[in-house]
């Protein structure tokens, strides 16, 4: 296993002190808005060794449908580099949400977005660690802004190495925030006519 150099010299170096992190399956956040990290701090079996494995149980399903499904959320494994930050994320990020930080974490569980390749990482080997900071107004804007500061902070690590600029990659959806929350009210559909005749 490969354990995280420290997270004081790393890309993300004073990104996250003021979240509260734990190990990942022992976490415990509040029921409020805010924002989310996962961190790897230590690493096992390799992230594309793990993707290649997964990707084959989902073909032995033998159902396209799921098949497909599960791939595209197990190919993410493929986006997780040298930074110790593999997903940034927010609850409560619309106005009336009743999404919190709890509920999130819970989500890991049955529905997120990213729970597969995080159920793959913890089988395989990998300690995560789950931060969190409780942001009451717009925490997607805090979410955003941390994911630039991250991928700045990478970029700039691998300058001074000598390296390439790669930046982060984050194993989540790489859709963009809608600039506006969807529309609450739904548009009313009015019946057709009735015919007499």
């Amino acid at each position: 296993m490969k354990e995280e150099p420290s997270v004081e010299g790393n890309c993300c170096s004073g990104l996250f002190d003021a979240f509260e992190f734990t190990r990942f399956q022992d976490a415990d956040p509040p029921k409020r808005k805010g924002v989310y990290v996962i961190r790897t701090c230590q690493r096992g079996t390799p992230a594309e060794e793990i993707r290649e494995k997964a990707v084959g149980q989902a073909g032995s399903i033998g159902w396209d449908v799921a098949e497909k499904f599960l791939c595209s959320r197990l190919n993410r494994l493929s986006e997780i580099g040298d930074c110790p930050t593999i997903y940034i994320g927010s609850a409560g990020t619309y106005a009336g949400s009743k999404n919190t930080l709890k509920g999130r974490y819970l989500e890991f569980s049955r529905r997120h977005t990213a729970q597969y390749p995080i159920w793959a990482l913890l089988s395989s080997g990998w300690e995560l660690q789950y931060g969190w900071m409780i942001v009451d107004d717009h925490p997607g804007t805090a979410e955003e802004a941390l994911k630039v500061r991250v991928q700045k902070g990478t970029r700039r690590e691998a300058a001074g190495a000598g390296e390439p600029m790669n930046g982060v990659r984050f194993i989540q959806d790489s859709r963009a925030l809608p600039a506006e929350p969807p529309n609450p009210k739904p548009t009313p559909i009015s019946p057709p006519p009735i015919s007499l005749q």
